[in-house]
């Protein structure tokens, strides 16, 4: 599948396009890695979290990725009420 993302960020805001410009980094250097870590139903996620530094001129930021599978295990086991006595 192949599409396209237009992205239209905010003229005024530098800061935008180059967040874009890293997620998209980001992305196309792990998106690989993440499909190979798909449960079985295929399923898998990408998060991306971007930190703006103000306190810096200019700018400071940091862009970072996270690649999660879900894992789910189940245990079912039954507990005696220690209230009851045991019945032998």
């Amino acid at each position: 599948m192949n599409t396209t993302l237009e992205l239209h960020p905010h003229p005024a805001n530098p800061e935008q396009p180059a967040a874009l410009s890293a997620i998209a980094q980001l992305l196309a250097a792990h998106h690989a890695e993440a499909e190979d870590s798909a449960d079985e139903d295929g399923k898998f996620s990408i998060a991306f979290k971007v930190t703006y530094d103000r306190s810096h001129s200019p700018t400071k930021l940091k862009v970072s990725s996270r690649i999660s599978q879900s894992i789910t295990d189940e245990i079912q086991t039954t507990v005696d009420d220690p209230r009851q006595p045991k019945l032998l």
